[in-house]
């Protein structure tokens, strides 16, 4: 008697062995990828402004990577100058910020207090305003105001550091720096960041305008899905 060829009993047995049919090699699950980190990977774009030139040199890595702030009393010298009126545009590449409870990302500049460093309204401070997209075309803009402060960046002192200290640079109370939530713009989710110096102060030469020294989300989890890149103009 001739017996039906079983077509399907070897690969199954095999897959059941954990081995695959054709190389007989160990089957193995994807491991999970790390979680990204929480800061900007990259610099899109860069305009200076009048005064700057501070930290060019060490374009692109001084703005991306945890903080490295000066604490209440003094600046950080870890930045880039952005110059009167400059602007810098910044890509999150393997991640993205998402709108979740209180502030979603932190932006760090090295203002500092006037001794004893107990009033948060006196000391020498540069500001910024800060925009947000999701792909780099379409943007919205964080009110603000100069006269008081609010809803700019560059006047709240920057307490994380890598090199000196273990406070989370994610964390607004422990790393200072300030706090942008997503929810005041209407957004659920974003990838690039626009800051733009206010032309509010006048440092020396080299060193006017706003001073970053980075950007780090709060709330961020890895890219779903591939996104459109930010197109240079």
């Amino acid at each position: 008697m001739i017996r039906p060829v079983q077509r399907c009993g070897l690969p199954l047995l095999l897959m059941a062995m954990g081995l695959t049919f054709w190389g007989l090699r160990p089957f193995r699950q994807s491991e999970p990828l790390p979680p990204p980190d929480p800061f900007v990977d990259r610099v899109v774009l860069f305009e200076r402004g009048e005064g700057a030139g501070f930290g060019m040199d060490q374009l692109p890595e001084v703005v991306l990577g945890p903080p490295r702030g000066g604490g209440r009393l003094a600046p950080s010298q870890h930045v880039l100058s952005l110059g009167g009126g400059g602007s810098i545009t910044l890509e999150f590449v393997d991640n993205e910020v998402w709108d979740g409870p209180g502030p979603d990302f932190l932006v760090f500049e090295n203002p500092f207090l006037v001794e004893p460093g107990d009033d948060p309204t006196q000391g020498f401070f540069e500001l910024a305003k800060v925009e947000v997209s999701f792909d780099g075309r379409e943007w919205r803009e964080f009110p603000h105001r100069v006269e008081t402060r609010e809803g700019c960046a560059g006047w709240r002192p920057v307490l994380a550091n890598a090199d000196e200290n273990d406070r989370d640079p994610t964390d607004p109370v422990q790393a200072g720096g300030d706090p942008f939530d997503l929810a005041d713009v209407g957004l659920r989710c974003i990838r690039f960041i626009r800051i733009t110096d206010l032309d509010n102060t006048t440092g020396s030469k080299g060193t006017q305008g706003f001073d970053l020294d980075g950007v780090a989300a709060v709330h961020s989890c890895r890219h779903q899905s591939p996104a459109p890149s930010f197109q240079s103009r």
